[in-house]
């Protein structure tokens, strides 16, 4: 999702589906409720989560070093991320959303780092089938998507 889109679904069209999906929307402490998420949803317009695969033996997924997962929200962006889709590391990955979703609800500079992330599987070394790490990172959402990522 580029700027523009990530700026218009999250400013728009979430907090739409929010009072769509919520039967006492017209009560006002619904809409305290959005009204106070809105800088919450203005970090996830502007910022996206980016793991980058940096070790990876024998993953039953087919995950491979260098391979890129980009997050935009809760939603994993197909355009931009370059690995299969794996439960075991994605759970791990979610757990790191959720500092990241944190940081976009507070006021202030959002702090760019995130602490990396293991997939649930051990590894070999202790019995485990195969295993996957990843560094983590926050960055601000592209103005367009290049060319070769576009699914």
């Amino acid at each position: 999702m580029d700027r523009k889109t990530a700026a218009d679904f999250f400013g728009r069209a979430v907090p739409d589906a929010f009072l769509a999906d919520t039967p006492e929307a017209d009560r006002p402490g619904v809409a305290a409720m959005l009204e106070g998420s809105k800088g919450f949803f203005e970090g996830c317009a502007r910022h996206q989560v980016v793991a980058e695969v940096v070790e990876a033996e024998r993953c039953m997924a087919g995950v491979r070093v260098g391979q890129r997962y980009v997050m935009q929200g809760a939603h994993l962006d197909p355009a931009q991320t370059t690995g299969p889709v794996c439960v075991f590391l994605m759970g791990m990955l979610a757990q790191r959303v959720g500092i990241a979703f944190d940081r976009f609800g507070r006021e202030g500079a959002v702090s760019l780092t995130l602490p990396g992330a293991h997939c649930t599987d051990p590894g070999p070394a202790v019995g485990g089938f195969g295993a996957v790490k990843v560094r983590m990172w926050i960055e601000p959402v592209p103005d367009t998507i290049p060319e070769r990522e576009k699914p």
